[in-house]
């Protein structure tokens, strides 16, 4: 953990409340931003993002999990 830097976390019942949690992320952030997502296996990072990332982009889009990518730019 980073010091001085605010910090969530979420206990999300199931893969819709992912779904509506990424996309309420999508609307409120801007460039610049970052978020750190930590977990298990499974638990639930790879779908929160894709939700996250498809909601910014505004349309269905092939995204890998992002556990395996430093950098992944997307238009």
């Amino acid at each position: 953990m980073i010091p001085n830097t605010p910090t969530l976390s979420f206990r999300l019942s199931d893969a819709d409340e992912t779904v509506r949690l990424g996309r309420w992320f999508a609307a409120r952030l801007r460039a610049g931003d970052c978020l750190l997502l930590e977990g298990p296996i499974g638990a639930g990072k790879s779908h929160f993002s894709r939700a996250l990332i498809q909601a910014r982009l505004g349309r269905a889009e092939d995204v890998p999990s992002p556990t395996f990518t430093l950098v992944q730019t997307y238009q």
